[in-house]
């Protein structure tokens, strides 16, 4: 039987986390769900379920001054209805909007999202693009890590025991850039990700950013694809390329798989949708 803590402060969660056996618990849609399996199965449970929802510092939402921060405790509902996120960093928006039902975003955070490491969390695509950086706190201090560094492996992180994210630091994006974000699914609602995009684009295109979620064992920013579109002529043609070059990259990295036969394509034509819709916006802005 598990012991249920909820801490009032944050010194008082990290004490307990750093006790061997503890596991957090934030919206509880990834953990419940391997809770449940564990017992089905006799595998032990955790020593100490953690409750980490009334943590102010992990509800944190600052969309103003010269850096942005979204606390670790934000639920999608919360990114996906909030206007400011709509509006200074929609890209995220978009992706939150997507996760799971209703019920499941009311609940589910962009800490847990993280921390579970899913290679389909649509939420980590939007956050690379972002380049988000994890504020990690513990009782020996705090560090900061790129998300493209804390996530090693499907459902691996560099996280160590006694480890909490606190939140996610990232620069505001300039007016100028558009943003998209779009996944494949088995059906429009309540989809796990067959694959997902996320793609940011400045006005010049001097700093474009493609990531492809759901199709490698972490989200990757496709770099062969971004020095593609940098400094290029922007329209149909350099999307479709684009999307080409995103599909060849797959491809390189996977070999031509049973899902190949699905994703190439997709992969093709969301990029290509993704990076025209993203360039729409900073059209609509003129």
């Amino acid at each position: 039987m598990s012991r249920f803590l909820t801490p009032a402060t944050l010194d008082e969660a990290l004490n307990a986390l750093s006790h061997p056996g503890a596991k957090v618990l934030a919206g509880g849609t990834d953990l419940m769900l391997a809770l449940r399996q564990a017992r089905l199965s006799g595998t032990e449970l955790p020593e100490l379920i953690l409750d980490v929802t009334r943590l102010p510092e992990l509800g944190r939402l600052e969309l103003d001054g010269p850096a942005y921060y979204l606390g670790a405790g934000l639920t999608f509902r919360c990114l996906e209805e909030d206007p400011r996120v709509a509006r200074r960093i929609p890209v995220l928006a978009q992706a939150a909007a997507t996760v799971g039902s209703m019920q499941v975003r009311q609940t589910a955070t962009i800490g847990g999202n993280v921390a579970n490491a899913s290679p389909a969390a649509d939420g980590l695509s939007a956050l690379v693009a972002l380049d988000a950086v994890a504020e990690i706190a513990s009782l020996g201090g705090m560090r900061h890590c790129p998300l493209g560094e804390l996530i090693t492996a499907p459902n691996k992180t560099t996280l160590a025991q006694g480890e909490l994210i606190l939140g996610y630091a990232l620069d505001p994006p300039a007016e100028t850039r558009g943003q998209a974000f779009l996944k494949v699914g088995r059906r429009q609602e309540v989809a796990v990700s067959r694959l997902n995009l996320a793609a940011c684009l400045d006005r010049e295109l001097s700093d474009p950013r493609v990531v492809l979620g759901s199709c490698f064992p972490t989200p990757r920013r496709l770099r062969d694809v971004e020095e593609l579109i940098q400094g290029a002529t922007p329209g149909p043609e350099l999307w479709r390329a684009a999307g080409e070059k995103a599909a060849g990259h797959f491809t390189d990295v996977c070999g031509w798989r049973a899902s190949a036969t699905y994703k190439v394509p997709a992969i093709a034509r969301i990029t290509a949708r993704a990076l025209s819709r993203a360039w729409a916006q900073l059209e609509a802005r003129s």
